[in-house]
């Protein structure tokens, strides 16, 4: 895998925690989200540990 899939990679996993992290402190009010949160927070963990590897 190329740093740049990498960097890519990394950078949505962190900016899809982002987002859930946003949603659960009300800061973004995206009611078609609100029940993915955990779900989105799951799969960017996720991507961050196969990138990590």
């Amino acid at each position: 895998m190329s740093k740049r899939n990498k960097f890519l990679i990394k950078f949505f996993a962190i900016l899809i925690v982002l987002i859930s992290v946003l949603l659960e402190l009300d800061v973004l009010n995206l009611h078609f989200l609100e029940p993915y949160k955990y779900w989105m927070t799951v799969l960017g963990f996720g991507m961050l540990l196969i990138v990590s590897r």
